[in-house]
């Protein structure tokens, strides 16, 4: 690192390449799902499966689906407040 500016610190591979502007969007885009589709899975999933219980337990008794309704919405309120908190 002797020549200052003029040393790169990309590796070959990762250079920026003069290429169609599509294809480079594209691969961008592959990037950015290949992080977010798991996110994206376990949202569905997790929502998914609150509605199952929920239906599950409905038909148990009216007062339970109620108690299990307040249960679950305190405590998605409150996991996600400490989340928001952590992220401040």
């Amino acid at each position: 690192m002797d020549n200052g500016i003029e040393t790169t610190l990309l590796l070959p591979h990762e250079e920026e390449e003069e290429g169609d502007l599509t294809q480079r969007i594209w691969e961008e885009s592959k990037k950015i799902w290949r992080v977010a589709l798991p996110a994206v899975i376990s949202r569905v999933c997790g929502f998914g499966t609150i509605i199952v219980t929920q239906s599950f337990v409905g038909h148990i008794s009216g007062i339970d689906l109620a108690g299990y309704s307040l249960v679950q919405t305190l405590s998605v309120r409150f996991v996600n407040g400490i989340l928001v908190s952590c992220y401040n």
